[in-house]
């Protein structure tokens, strides 16, 4: 049952709520700003509505005890699971990636669902409260590398790189604050990097040539490394205050494809320079100590689900910036609250309203 106790609304935190609000309106502008010289108005207009939409879902999200997501658990993973599979089978095909399924003009991306999923039903299995026991021995990490393998398999047949390795790095994070041992979670790393050579064999061409241009971008520099070039450039030439709103070359002339989604830092980069980057890492660094706060409440599935989503969310961040500056492969990450996508931003808003539930109950418990 939905119930919501009114004394609850001032431990809403709302410091959280505007650095989201903060953000996903510098994505608004920068996306304007990455569009605005060819006329693609409804781009910005649309991430607008995305992100009032995902606004309000996140509210909404505090109105119900957000304990009730243990009991949904297996529900929501399954469901999640056949969406990964329904989309390989019915999805839209887009660059030779089969990640999306169309409803009308808006795309869903079942794999971002697929981390609040995977996030739910980790927790749920990590909680001493569950009737799962807790994680003593090796063995214990069956279940949870299958929880883990299924949709990580699903992906790379989209294939989604990047997005795979977002549960990787969720998985190893949700382990080691539910008191994981560390020479098991260490055991199981050295697993995987000892097996990842396999993968090299797996991977398309187009995604072994990312790889490949990381290490020696002008190796290929009009093809496969022109974005990260033509990225260092916007970013190197904005230097300390930028070039200003709306009068970045790089940008509007578009040298860079792309520029309103994976590389929208360049954007940044290039209009606002080292000041409004600063600024941009300020608030991030600020959204995730703040939401990070919240994972120490004495509920252990509420502290779960707050590490698995700031675990994703802060990869992410980690990774679009690496690859804008060179330090990262091209993936198709996309930055949090600021890249073009109504997926990635409305999905990231629910994870936001799942951990302001957690915080407003914590204080009240």
């Amino acid at each position: 049952m939905m119930i919501f106790d009114r004394r609850l609304i001032k431990n809403f935190d709302f410091g959280l709520m505007i650095l989201c609000l903060t953000l996903g309106f510098i994505g608004i502008i920068s996306i304007y700003s990455a569009t605005h010289f060819t006329g693609e108005t409804e781009i910005y207009l649309r991430q607008a509505i995305w992100l009032g939409v995902g606004v309000i879902i996140m509210i909404c999200l505090t109105f119900f005890n957000y304990r009730l997501l243990r009991e949904w658990g297996w529900l929501i993973y399954i469901f999640a699971i056949i969406l990964l599979i329904g989309v390989l089978v019915f999805g839209r095909q887009i660059l030779g990636a089969q990640r999306w399924f169309k409803i009308g003009s808006f795309s869903f991306q079942p794999s971002e669902f697929a981390k609040l999923a995977f996030i739910i039903l980790l927790a749920r299995y990590l909680s001493p409260e569950g009737i799962e026991r807790k994680m003593t021995r090796f063995t214990d990490l069956f279940i949870p590398i299958i929880l883990l393998g299924i949709p990580f398999f699903l992906i790379m047949r989209q294939p989604d790189l990047g997005t795979a390795f977002v549960f990787i790095f969720i998985f190893f994070g949700m382990l080691y604050f539910a008191g994981v041992r560390i020479k098991h979670l260490v055991t199981l790393l050295l697993i995987g990097l000892g097996i990842s050579p396999l993968a090299w064999f797996l991977l398309r061409d187009y995604q072994k040539a990312r790889i490949l241009i990381f290490f020696e971008p002008s190796r290929d520099s009009l093809s496969s490394g022109y974005h990260i070039i033509q990225s260092k450039i916007a970013i190197g030439s904005g230097r300390f205050l930028g070039k200003g709103f709306l009068s970045g070359t790089q940008t509007q002339l578009r040298f860079l494809p792309k520029q309103h989604t994976d590389f929208i830092l360049s954007v940044i980069g290039e209009e606002f320079g080292f000041v409004g980057v600063s600024i941009l890492f300020l608030l991030y660094f600020l959204l995730i100590y703040r939401a990070m706060k919240f994972a120490s409440t004495r509920d252990m599935f509420g502290r779960l689900l707050v590490t698995g989503i700031i675990c994703g969310i802060t990869f992410q961040i980690l990774v679009n910036i690496g690859m804008a500056i060179g330090f990262a492969p091209v993936t198709g990450l996309p930055l949090p609250l600021l890249s073009y996508g109504g997926s990635s931003l409305i999905f990231t808003l629910i994870g936001i309203g799942i951990i302001l539930n957690v915080r407003m109950r914590h204080f009240c418990s």
